[in-house]
This record gives C-alpha cells, structure tokens and sequence, in this order.
C-alpha cells in the first residue's frame, strides 16, 4: 500500500469516527430545543468562516478556474448538505423511527457502487461487491438487535407517516451518493481545502431562507445563544466534524474513489453505538456484535484490491 493510499485511509477512518461522535453534539442542541434549521445554519456558517479565515492566511483557497465549475459547486452543495440533513431529518421524524432510518441510510454503499460503475467505471471485484452487500445485513443485525423496527410513537414524535418518510430518507441517500459523484469530479481540479470551504459557504446560502422562514420565528428564547452550552457543541461540530471532516472526506474520495469512500458510510452508526456504550449511555447485546463483525468484514473485503490494479 503506497503512503498517499495510507493517508487517505487515515482520512476516511478519522472522518468516521467524527462524523458518528457528531451525533452526540448535535444531540445536545436539540435537547435545549435548539431548531434544526437554525443549528445547521449556524453550524455550516460557521465553518464556512473559520475555512475562510485559515484559507486567507494560509492562501489555500483557489480562484474558481471556469464558468461552469460554478454550477457544479452549486450542485455539490444542494446535495450536501441542502438535501441530505432535509431528507435524513424529516425522514426520521415522519417513520418516528430511528431503526428503520438508519437501515435506510446505510443502503449509500449499495448505492454508491453503482454510481461508481456508471460514472467513472472504477474497478471492482467480486469480493468488493460481496463486502458491500455484506454492510448492508450487517448494518440490519446492529439496529434491529436493538428492538427491531418500531413503527409507531417513539420518544417525543408526532407518529408515523410512513410512505413520505422513505421517500425523505431516499432523499437523503441519492443525495450523499450524488455528493461523492461531484466530489469526485471536483477533486480534479481543486484541492480539498478549497471544495470543502465552497461547499459550506454555499450550503450557508442555501440554508438562509429555511432558518428565517420556519425556525426563527418560533424559537422560545434567544437566551440560549449567549450561554457556552450552545455554542460549544457548535464549536466542536463546525470545527471538527464540518471543517475538518468534510476535507478529510475530499481528500479520501480522491485516492479511494466513490465506492470505497461511500462503504465507510455503514460504519458511523456502529461508531454511534460504541461512544455511546463508552460513555455508558448504550449498551450492545451479542446479536449486535454479530451485525458489527458483519459489517466490518464487508467493509474489508469492500477495500480489497486485484493484483491488477
């Protein structure tokens, strides 16, 4: 293994271990009501700033070379993080269920595979393709051993509206899968500093609207954003898990390509699970140990390469 295929590795590995604590920080805001709209704006705007700052001194950011890479960054940023957080947030409110939610989204590597066969024919092997659809059982075991699908009431949701919830959390999937694909292009001709700081100041722009129109107007109390309890998590989310994850995440799709980038997807809920058990907020039975042995051969074989490549 070369060290640039190493380090990209190191990248996707750390993105993941991010990406599944941010569940805990965002968590945190939402339990202090804090409106969804409101905490992505805030949250992607403030990365978008802190990318800007760092990128002026550090002179990182690249001029946009062409006319028309204006409207891909446009579309990179629509998919992520415009339609995903829509499709991923609403998809769970509407089933109220968090099980069948994180099953559906952990279809991306699935999903992903075929993109990469369509768009940039990536090579696969056969053991690739049984390590991805080896994720997706494996990833079913770990949630469902949990309690199984629970459709109905489930913590503070409204009930179940269950046909619109899929359609948001297919959403959300062919967004992150669309997100790689333009990644992927744009990798081409910019380095992962400047995708990732056109990515968040776009989204910024797109979440506008949003925050002002269904989340400002409803907020209880804007007390909470002079208390450290607010932003600190936004701190730690805009910092770690946007600025620095989602520059990660560039990096790897690069080196890795669109498939093998997209199966490390399956692995944030077990990411979830374990901090959680860690900390003592979650515990794992043995059926959910299963699931997660499941889903990291398949992850395995999923990143396994012929003699030929």
């Amino acid at each position: 293994m070369t060290r640039q295929r190493t380090k990209a590795y190191l990248f996707i590995c750390t993105t993941t271990l991010l990406w599944g604590i941010s569940f805990f920080w965002t968590n945190k805001l939402l339990v202090n009501h804090v409106p969804v709209f409101f905490l992505i704006f805030i949250r992607i705007s403030l990365a978008a700033l802190i990318l800007l700052v760092v990128g002026k001194i550090t002179g990182k950011i690249q001029r946009i070379k062409r006319k028309k890479d204006v409207l891909w960054f446009l579309g990179l940023a629509l998919m992520e993080p415009f339609f995903y957080f829509i499709g991923e947030t609403y998809g769970v409110k509407l089933t109220a269920s968090p099980t069948l939610s994180s099953v559906m989204i952990a279809t991306i590597p699935v999903f992903g595979l075929i993109a990469a066969l369509v768009f940039y024919r990536e090579k696969v092997s056969v053991w690739n393709i049984t390590g991805i659809f080896l994720t997706v059982p494996g990833m079913m075991v770990v949630v469902m051993g949990k309690g199984g699908f629970d459709l109905g009431r489930v913590g503070n949701l409204p009930g179940t509206s269950l046909i619109p919830g899929i359609l948001f959390l297919l959403m959300a999937v062919f967004s992150a899968v669309g997100h790689t694909v333009i990644l992927k292009r744009m990798t081409r001709s910019y380095n992962a500093f400047t995708v990732t700081f056109y990515q968040h100041a776009i989204g910024a722009l797109y979440f506008i609207f949003p925050a002002l129109l269904l989340d400002l107007r409803r907020m209880e109390s804007f007390q909470i954003l002079i208390k450290w309890d607010f932003w600190s998590p936004i701190l730690m989310l805009s910092v770690f898990c946007s600025s620095i994850a989602f520059m990660m995440f560039t990096a790897a799709i690069k080196e890795l390509g669109v498939m093998r980038a997209n199966t490390f997807s399956a692995v944030i809920p077990i990411v979830t699970a374990s901090v959680g058990v860690a900390l003592g907020l979650e515990t794992i039975n043995w059926i959910q140990v299963v699931g997660i042995l499941l889903v990291v051969a398949g992850l395995i074989l999923s990143q396994l390469r012929s003699r030929r490549n």
